[in-house]
């Protein structure tokens, strides 16, 4: 393929893309207070301006308390964080290009002292003690019910504020990621044990995202390639029926 076609109009399912040039997500931490600002409005302007047909934006976390593990991400929750997504949106249109948000909970990554509740410990499959202390708090089915009901009320707010889709971090051991593996996944109910099991996690939350009123509203999901945070650091391919599982997340919307 000429290197020129990267540049000519493309069409993915119901969206119309100026070129076939897709920004990757890339974390920036430039929103003080989990606000978008001015700078971040800019900085993704400048790019639909010269030419990416879609920008998929920096992770940026939804509205549960233990979603955040880094200062300065932004959220995807809250009047003010919304409106400068809006604003972010509004400026990426008006250059000719595409933006959807990618939707993040970092689960167990999460350290005790980060923002925006310093108290709040990470949230994972599975609880994990130092020191006698709690530093993973082992989701119970409610908590996980609340975390699909955060994704699902992003990706409400992220059509009313006219975005063209989202996507949802489901890798690098994440909280998605984190179902996956057996290593950091023990759970003794239907969220464990077998891989399809340790799927249904992701499967619920794909489909809790995926609007009924909103065919035309994309919601995909990272592929769960790579290494997990806690389990050791091995870069593993992806297995057939991950891509098959994949391909299915990716076409059901």
């Amino acid at each position: 393929m000429p290197v020129q076609a990267l540049f000519k109009p493309f069409q993915l399912g119901a969206l119309q893309l100026s070129t076939r040039v897709v920004m990757a997500p890339m974390t920036r931490s430039f929103s003080p207070g989990g606000v978008p600002n001015s700078k971040v409005i800019e900085y993704y302007r400048r790019r639909a301006a010269a030419g990416v047909g879609l920008i998929i934006t920096e992770g940026t976390v939804v509205g549960h308390q233990a979603s955040n593990g880094y200062p300065n991400v932004p959220h995807f929750y809250g009047e003010a964080a919304l409106a400068g997504w809006k604003k972010v949106v509004d400026a990426v249109h008006a250059e000719g290009g595409k933006i959807v948000p990618q939707l993040w909970h970092v689960g167990s990554v999460r350290r005790i002292g980060t923002e925006p509740d310093a108290s709040v410990p990470a949230y994972g499959p599975m609880e994990k003690l130092k020191d006698g202390n709690v530093v993973v708090h082992g989701m119970t089915q409610q908590d996980i019910k609340d975390v699909i009901n955060a994704f699902a009320q992003a990706a409400k707010d992220a059509q009313s504020i006219g975005m063209d889709g989202v996507e949802i971090h489901g890798a690098h051991g994440y909280l998605v990621d984190q179902f996956f593996w057996e290593g950091s996944n023990q759970r003794t109910d239907e969220y464990g044990g077998s891989l399809a099991n340790r799927s249904r996690f992701a499967i619920e939350l794909i489909q809790a995202t995926v609007l009924p009123s909103a065919r035309n509203f994309r919601s995909s999901s990272v592929s769960p390639n790579g290494s997990s945070r806690t389990t050791p650091r091995v870069w593993c391919k992806l297995p057939r029926r991950w891509a098959s599982f994949s391909s299915r997340c990716l076409m059901r919307a």
